[in-house]
């Protein structure tokens, strides 16, 4: 087939045939055949689809090479040719699903017998076409089934081509049941869309509530520390208080011992000023009896001097009456003079002393 040819099939096989929505993005083609596969397994084939859901075994593992390389993955191509004539001539969907659902018919008894998910994989990847090699080959069926030998390392079996054709046309789909299953897969997608739409919205609203429980613990936090530092500066300020009331009791002690002090200071100021009293009045009295005796002696001294004063002029009298000569008159009142001289001078002296006595 030439090029260009080959690229209109391609087209053609995209566009018509919608055989590129198996291939954008979230390959909604290919999600939609393996769920109307699924459901017509479920339909035609209850028992071995029970089977390979409960062996964990879903179309997702073993279908989706099918569908998407139209069987050439893994399958003879005596077989994939005729796979390929049929979709031309019916449609991509009916053909796909028609042979996928005759070739899980043909193997069910084998497949039900097993019960490895390993081997159950393996086989619908790699046996599941071996049903249909013809065991007794002819030359006719050679030349139908288009066997081109071993020389090109293809194929190596001659397989039933027209009797897997024969049995796919022969599976009934209509396209009310494909319509139907369309819809079913409309209506899941839609819900997972909303459900993941829900999620979504649930994360975002997640994501927001996990940043204000963030905001909330970092405040937590906070107070946490703030609470801790209030309670250490309360246990400073209930140390601080006790220590300020051992000092309070400590004043109000020494306050109490002060007023005791000042309550006696006044009796005691009144008993040392009381006997400071008696001591300077007897000191008065001392110094009165001292004065008194020393005025005793200046009126003593005083009639001394005056006695003394009489006596020389009694002697000068005496002197002057008597007959005696001049020289002898003389040398007496020399020597009453001498007398009285140093009288006066003992008088002089006592006197002197007798201020000073009072001065003092």
């Amino acid at each position: 087939m030439p090029e260009e040819e080959a690229f209109c099939l391609l087209v053609r096989l995209m566009n018509h045939y919608h055989l590129r929505d198996m291939f954008v993005q979230d390959m909604p083609g290919l999600h939609l055949h393996l769920y109307q596969f699924e459901r017509l397994l479920e339909d035609l084939e209850p028992a071995l689809y029970c089977h390979l859901h409960r062996r964990g075994v879903p179309p997702q593992l073993y279908a989706t090479q099918w569908f998407l390389t139209l069987f050439a993955y893994r399958f003879p191509l005596q077989l994939v040719l005729r796979v390929h004539d049929l979709v031309l001539s019916e449609g991509l969907e009916s053909a796909i699903l028609k042979f996928g659902i005759v070739l899980m018919q043909k193997n069910a008894q084998a497949l039900l017998g097993m019960n490895d998910m390993t081997g159950l994989t393996n086989f619908l990847k790699e046996k599941i076409f071996d049903v249909y090699i013809d065991q007794a080959p002819t030359a006719t069926s050679i030349l139908e089934s288009g066997f081109f030998g071993s020389s090109g390392g293809i194929d190596k079996e001659i397989y039933r081509a027209d009797v897997l054709v024969q049995d796919a046309c022969a599976i009934k789909i209509t396209s009310e049941t494909l319509a139907l299953y369309t819809a079913e897969w409309e209506l899941k997608v839609k819900i997972e869309k909303n459900r993941e739409a829900e999620m979504e919205s649930s994360r975002s609203a997640n994501a927001s509530l996990a940043l204000k429980v963030r905001s909330l613990e970092e405040r937590i936090e906070q107070s946490d520390a703030e609470h801790v530092q209030m309670a250490s500066e309360l246990v400073r300020t209930k140390v601080l208080n006790e220590e300020l009331h051992d000092k309070n009791d400590s004043l109000d002690c020494q306050v109490v011992e002060l007023r005791k002090v000042v309550e006696r200071q006044p009796e005691e100021v009144e008993q040392r000023l009381k006997a400071e009293m008696d001591r300077i009045m007897t000191r008065n009295l001392e110094v009165q009896n001292e004065n008194r005796g020393l005025e005793e002696q200046m009126a003593d001294m005083e009639k001394a001097l005056v006695e003394t004063k009489m006596s020389y002029a009694v002697v000068c009298l005496t002197l002057l009456s008597s007959s005696s000569s001049s020289s002898s008159i003389e040398d007496g009142a020399l020597i009453v003079g001498k007398q009285i001289q140093a009288d006066h001078e003992t008088l002089k002296q006592k006197w002197n002393d007798l201020r000073k006595a009072i001065g003092s």
